[in-house]
Formats: structure tokens, C-alpha cells, sequence
């Protein structure tokens, strides 16, 4: 019921997007829940690609579409289908950030408006989180856990690569369902023009793209 109703939401998503960005910057993911994907090579090659570039996982807030973006490249890599998505994180005690659809939606409809992001020009955003959505439907998230984490006032120790990784599905944590509300890169590019990411958009859609055309002369020769 937790993947049927996070289907119906993305699916929603990607309309709303489609909507608002006239079907640019927006890959259509179709979604296969019977699609398989090996959860456990996935959090590894996570693990090992972050523990490569990063000291440790105690990010600091507000790194998710970075980590997003980092996502994005080991799925590339590793054939898998997939797409940024944004929204909010229901928890057991909340939501992780309090995002409405309307205020997303008016923020969007506003587009950029002059601000800061590490002493560059920036849009202003607002309060959202950025996850990958797999082919499949499965949710990767390796930004929440750790910044929950990091909120406990005194944790005893940071969490290892592959304890950050959340997926769908995840047992002993304290994420109920992520709640997609826009799909792609309409947020990047609407509000947050000048994030450091542009080559991040043209090798998404180049690869993307690659792997459809594999995809689809397998299917041919088979």
C-alpha cells in the first residue's frame, strides 16, 4: 500500500510539473514497481562512492540537493532509470520540513527571486527536500537520516555510509512516507538559477537518454 500510494503521488508530481514547466526539464519516469533493482549493491556502491569525497556523514542541513546530485551520478552509472524529486518527509513526530503543494507551487510561479547560496548569486528558496525516485518506485534518500540524526543533541557517533542510505521500505527509522510534490529540474532552474549544477542538467539528459536507446535495441534483439 506504501509503494501503490507513493506511485499515485509521484504520478501527480510529474503532472503537476508538466503543468507548471510545459513538459521541460522533466524526464517522464515511468514507474514499474515490478521493475527489479539489488537494494543491497545499490547501498553499497552509495556507500563506497560517498565514502570516497566525504570524511564522514554529519552534513550539515540543507545539503540535499547536493547528495541528490551525487545520487544521480552512481544511478547513471549504474543503469538505472531514475529522477530528482521534490517535496517533504513525513516523520513519526511530523514533517520534516512543513511544505504545502500551494506554497511550492507559488514559489515556482513566482521563479527566481535575487538571494545568496555560499556567497554566490542565488535564488531565495524555500523550505524543501530533494530525494531520488527509482525506476521502481523506490524512494533513496541519503540526506535524511543523517540530518536526523544530527539533530539528536548529543549523538554518540555519526552514522556509517550505508546506515544514512534510507530506501522504501527501511525498517527502525523514523520515516513514515516521502511525499513527492514536483519532479526534475523545474525547481533548480526556476528558483535556484545560479545552483551549481548546470552540467549536472545536459549529462543527466545525455545519459538518460543513452540508457533508453540501450533499453530499447535490447529489447529489439531479443
Amino acid at each position: 500500500m506504501l509503494m501503490q500510494n507513493y506511485v499515485e503521488s509521484f504520478q501527480n508530481a510529474i503532472e503537476r510539473t508538466d503543468a507548471l514547466a510545459g513538459g521541460m526539464s522533466n524526464y517522464p519516469l515511468k514507474i514499474d514497481p515490478s521493475f527489479d533493482i539489488d537494494m543491497a549493491l545499490v547501498v553499497a556502491e552509495i556507500a563506497k562512492e560517498f565514502s570516497e569525497f566525504l570524511p564522514h556523514t554529519a552534513m550539515p542541513p540543507g545539503e540535499c540537493f547536493q547528495i541528490a546530485r551525487e545520487l544521480s551520478y552512481i544511478f547513471l552509472n549504474l543503469g538505472i532509470r531514475h529522477t530528482i524529486t521534490i517535496g517533504d518527509v513525513e516523520l513519526t513526530d511530523g514533517f520534516y520540513v512543513g511544505l504545502t503543494v500551494d506554497k511550492l507551487v507559488q514559489k515556482l510561479t513566482c521563479g527566481h527571486q535575487p538571494g545568496l547560496m555560499d556567497s554566490l548569486p542565488a535564488g531565495k528558496s524555500v523550505e524543501v527536500h530533494a530525494w531520488i525516485t527509482l525506476e521502481n518506485g523506490v524512494v533513496i534518500d541519503a540526506s535524511i537520516l543523517p540530518s536526523l540524526h544530527r539533530r539528536n543533541s548529543n549523538p554518540k557517533e555519526v552514522l556509517s555510509f550505508e546506515d544514512a542510505v534510507y530506501f522504501t521500505g527501511k525498517p527502525n527509522t523514523p520515516v513514515i512516507r516521502h511525499v513527492p510534490m514536483v519532479t526534475g529540474f523545474v525547481y533548480h532552474q526556476r528558483v535556484l538559477t545560479a545552483f551549481r549544477g548546470g552540467q549536472w542538467y545536459e549529462e543527466y539528459a545525455l545519459m538518460m537518454a543513452r540508457l533508453d536507446l540501450l533499453r530499447l535495441t535490447s529489447n529489439l534483439k531479443s
